[in-house]
């Protein structure tokens, strides 16, 4: 993982909510096209990392609507 990712994921992970996650996402993917980085998207860390914290807040506020 390069040094890149590991503070992509950094900031998913320090995320609130899915609003903050999808912000720090989109503000990485607009960083690796703009600034020449050019990840294979297809094997991105933060593009796997963001699916599992939007999946965990989304599993969170399932499981309080059932309450």
């Amino acid at each position: 993982m390069s040094k890149f990712e590991q503070v992509g994921v950094s900031y998913l992970y320090n995320a609130n909510n899915i609003k903050e996650a999808n912000k720090s996402f989109h503000y990485s993917c607009n960083c690796c096209c703009n600034k020449g980085i050019h990840l294979d998207c297809d094997h991105c860390a933060i593009d796997q990392v963001h699916s599992m914290v939007v999946a965990f807040f989304n599993n969170a506020h399932t499981s309080m609507q059932r309450k």
